[in-house]
């Protein structure tokens, strides 16, 4: 294959070596990436006209589906929506992934007497006041471990393919992989439940809008670089040493960052919670339980910015290398004003002298460009939801 798409004049990129791109020119003059997305037999051409190249690549081989405005990939629904803006984006879901492997999950229960219905009302994934990590029923035996690994793995999956409102529960769970419990297969059975009633409404999708999204400046502390230098006088930029040429349009790239202090109740570490759009398309989720326990919300948030950089800087290589030009720094957004000053401010101090590795991580990031960090309120950071 990698020879097929040499000789179509493409070439793999330094972040993915399954993403190809070839530069090329659109009818109006103005030059591009045409780009191949290739895995295993999945093929996803991002082109102005994408018969061209697809036509030669079905004269190399046998096409099983032919070629056409894609509908489906690695599993997940394409397709085109109407934004509230009136615009049209791309939209990624996994309603017919799911409904299969509701079927499935349906049947396995029938042939022990059960059913779904059984498992709650649906109205959210399970009860706010269950606890994975304080259930204390009886552990499963191997078949029962091996049912819910696999079930948590349809779940994980279908968080990839865009069923985010399911990230926080699923990754508690996830936490009990080496030895769960009864409870912790019920609590999967009602996630089933929930999204057997989500999809039975609505499809329940991530809407690609490429539209900037435009973020008043009076909540971050722009500092001029120079004074940055008096504290990280090398900071710069990691960027790829013989990227392409940045082509097209620019990306603007916004984060929300959260965390819960102390949540897990067993053994008090927090839980970290991150959302980053391109423009105002969601393109990375996370929600995972941080390796220290913190001794205050300071420490747990200051770990989640940390984190929250180095995806960033990963994120922001990424598509250089893919030819994407990128907007000025990453804009992320924290409800914990003492983090945002501790970030943007060069003079301030650290007291927490524990944190000094996540301080100096985010300060120097702030200091080479990458993120700018701003102050919003709770209510409005959607990382809370992870």
């Amino acid at each position: 294959m990698a020879q097929s798409m040499e000789g179509l004049e493409y070439k793999p990129t330094q972040a993915d070596p399954d993403v190809w791109i070839k530069r090329a020119i659109k009818h109006d003059g103005t030059p591009y990436y045409k780009m191949m997305l290739i895995y295993v037999d999945d093929v996803l051409h991002l082109a102005e006209d994408p018969t061209e190249d697809m036509n030669k690549l079905g004269k190399l081989y046998r096409l099983k589906d032919g070629t056409g405005e894609p509908d489906r990939y690695l599993g997940g629904n394409i397709e085109q929506v109407q934004t509230d803006d009136g615009s049209i984006a791309w939209s990624l879901s996994c309603h017919d992934y799911l409904s299969n492997a509701i079927k499935q999950v349906q049947a396995a229960l029938k042939q022990k007497d059960l059913s779904l219905r059984e498992f709650g009302t649906g109205l959210r994934p399970y009860p706010a006041s269950y606890r994975p990590e304080m259930d204390v029923t009886p552990p499963l035996d191997e078949e029962g471990t091996n049912r819910f690994q696999q079930l948590i793995g349809i779940l994980r999956w279908s968080i990839e393919l865009g069923r985010i409102d399911i990230l926080t529960e699923v990754s508690c769970l996830s936490q009990h992989l080496a030895e769960p419990r009864d409870g912790h297969l019920v609590a999967v059975y009602k996630i089933f439940k929930y999204l057997d009633v989500c999809i039975k409404k609505d499809k329940g999708r991530v809407v690609f809008n490429g539209k900037f999204k435009f973020i008043d400046d009076v909540i971050f502390n722009d500092i001029d670089r120079e004074e940055w230098n008096d504290f990280y006088k090398d900071a710069h930029e990691e960027v790829p040493i013989r990227g392409p040429e940045p082509l097209g349009n620019p990306v603007r790239m916004t984060a929300y960052v959260d965390a819960n202090h102390a949540g897990n109740m067993k053994t008090r570490r927090s839980h970290s919670g991150i959302l980053i759009h391109m423009n105002q398309a969601p393109i990375i989720w996370y929600s995972k339980r941080q390796n220290t326990v913190e001794a205050s919300s300071f420490g747990s948030e200051y770990i989640a910015l940390r984190i929250c950089t180095e995806m960033v800087e990963a994120l922001r290589y990424k598509l250089r290398c893919f030819g994407i030009p990128i907007d000025g720094p990453c804009e992320v957004l924290c409800d914990n004003q003492s983090v945002v000053t501790n970030s943007s401010v060069p003079t301030s101090v650290l007291n927490k002298r524990h944190n000094a590795i996540c301080y100096h991580r985010v300060r120097e990031a702030q200091a080479a460009g990458v993120i700018r960090v701003g102050w919003i309120d709770g209510k409005e950071n959607v990382a809370d939801l992870f």
